[in-house]
């Protein structure tokens, strides 16, 4: 069986699926109309004449050609005729090519929504996980539900910084005397883009903990037949991420090429009106003579400058020799590698994965305990993890509890009382009386 060639059936129908911008946009003044409703003939023929006069052409004897023919080109795969009623209506093709245009033009940005739809993922994730359902089902059910609006809301942000850049390109070859407040407010819009990106960014968080499960699924050897599937959600998640980084890169690739912009305008105006002031005053000075003495007179009754020689006086100069003696080699230096230094980086990067391992112990361990009995005292915990492990490693453990508490709070409750509670070995130590209880 012969596999589909994209490319060689496209060039074949382009003209049919892609229509050209004034068949467009009569497409989108028809479906703005109309929707799924009937239209007749007349109908499509003033649309037509609408547009054509919008775009600035003019009717011609003609017209009554160009209508048919694009009536006839729409019936190819956007519009159906309805013989009987003499009526038209939009095709599935037509209708659903008008809607994602319309989606796309009206669609806003929405951080917290991008964080809802993470955290629902992240709830439904942990729940086909934890009854064993089919991971195929959560792909079906969830994720390929949200993918359309995440991606979106990436592509709206890189959507406007290509609107500023627009912009910019366009101020700058402008005559409009007002081009540094439109610059400045690009400036400031792209300030606002950033902040926005670094919004959605904090929302595609959760999807950390998402391929932490995803993560865990694989080691467990629970996802053989769904690994691509598994891949194919870590690689949105990475896509994403370098996506928002890029979009700020942009930005600010973009913003001191503004200000150098503003800057350069600023200077040259400046010296523009420093010509313009100088010339003014050479066009309207004279020179006046009194008791033996030349005066320039400026105009407007400002006082004028004297005139005085122009003799040389003659200086003397120093040269100190070291400055024009030739320059002593400079040694080269001979680089070394320092071991003792190369060596306690790696002891330190070592002892940040153990206690990576160890905080991640404790923190399975705790969940592990909650789940089978309902019930724990966190603090004990604490004063147990002190024994085994080093203070910081209980209270990265403390945080990271409290943490993930945020994330299933709808599965645990973590009390907390001002009553310190202290260390019966180290009692320098104390630590406010923490509970977590499964709901």
């Amino acid at each position: 069986m012969d596999t589909f060639d994209l490319y060689r059936e496209a060039k074949e129908q382009y003209e049919k699926l892609i229509p050209e911008k004034n068949d467009g946009l009569i497409l989108l003044s028809l479906y703005a109309k109309y929707k799924d409703k009937d239209f007749t003939e007349e109908n499509i023929i003033s649309t037509i004449t609408k547009v054509y006069k919008d775009q600035g052409n003019e009717s011609s004897r003609t017209e009554y050609n160009r209508n048919n023919s694009i009536i006839l080109r729409f019936q190819e795969s956007f519009l159906w005729r309805n013989a009987s009623k003499k009526t038209y209506q939009f095709k599935k093709y037509g209708l659903e090519l008008c809607q994602n245009i319309e989606k796309r033009l009206i669609e806003k940005y929405n951080p917290a929504k991008i964080k809802r739809f993470f955290a629902e993922l992240h709830k439904s994730l942990t729940e086909n996980i934890e009854e064993n359902r089919d991971f195929n089902e959560w792909i079906e059910d969830h994720f390929e539900i949200r993918l359309p609006e995440l991606t979106s809301q990436i592509e709206i942000l890189d959507q406007q910084v290509n609107e500023s850049v627009k912009d910019f390109k366009t101020g700058i070859n402008s005559e409009d005397q007002n081009i540094l407040e439109i610059l400045k407010g690009i400036e400031i819009r792209l300030e606002i883009i950033k902040e926005q990106a670094s919004e959605l960014r904090n929302a595609f968080q959760i999807s950390y903990d998402i391929d932490d499960l995803l993560i865990g699924l694989l080691e467990e050897n629970k996802a053989e037949n769904n690994i691509s599937n598994i891949h194919r959600v870590q690689k949105f998640h990475d896509n994403s991420r370098s996506q928002l980084e890029q979009v700020s890169k942009r930005i600010e690739k973009i913003k001191p090429r503004i200000r150098e912009f503003i800057y350069d305008f600023n200077k040259k105006n400046f010296d523009r009106k420093t010509n313009k002031f100088i010339d003014y005053l050479l066009q309207h000075s004279v020179v006046v003579k009194e008791e033996g003495t030349k005066r320039i007179q400026f105009p407007n009754s400002l006082s004028g400058v004297i005139v005085k020689s122009t003799i040389d006086n003659l200086k003397f100069n120093v040269v100190p020799s070291r400055e024009i003696s030739p320059k002593l080699p400079i040694e080269v230096t001979q680089r070394t590698v320092d071991f003792k230094k190369r060596k306690e980086l790696l002891e330190k990067t070592l002892k940040w994965k153990r206690d990576k391992e160890r905080i991640g112990y404790w923190t399975d361990f705790i969940f592990k305990e909650v789940e089978e009995k309902h019930y724990l005292d966190f603090t004990r915990l604490f004063f147990k993890i002190l024994e085994e492990d080093q203070l910081p490693i209980a209270v990265k453990t403390a945080h990271n509890i409290i943490r993930k508490n945020a994330t299933y709070r709808n599965q645990y409750k973590l009390s907390i009382e001002t009553e310190p509670v202290h260390d019966v070995i180290n009692n320098g130590i104390s630590l406010w009386k923490m509970i977590i209880q499964k709901k």
